[in-house]
């Protein structure tokens, strides 16, 4: 692996580390629709800053979706770009090994 990309690669780990962030990421992949920040933040559980921050960095990798529409007040939404949704499988096999895990040691 060539130097710029291993830079790449350790970004997006670091990205991925932070609070909250996988959390968002499964949450708008649960969903096909579009969602808006309130029902974000509802799902995940977690402050308006966190998770503000945490889509931003997401629009910033390019694996988020900002649509604002002119309504008033505006109306924004949030989706997932191809990129973010080639992430599914590893997500989805992710969740069900913490919840396998979670499982097995409260038995």
């Amino acid at each position: 692996m060539c130097d710029s990309a291993r830079v790449h690669v350790n970004d997006l780990l670091v990205l991925l580390s932070k609070s909250k962030m996988l959390r968002i990421l499964y949450t708008l992949n649960c969903d096909p629709e579009p969602m808006r920040f309130s029902e974000i933040k509802r799902r995940v559980e977690s402050s308006s800053t966190t998770v503000a921050r945490r889509l931003s960095e997401l629009e910033q990798q390019n694996l988020v979706i900002r649509t604002v529409y002119a309504t008033v007040p505006s109306t924004v939404e949030y989706s997932l770009t191809p990129a973010a949704l080639a992430l599914r499988p590893s997500l989805e096999s992710l969740f069900g090994w913490v919840l396998d895990f979670v499982d097995e040691s409260q038995n």
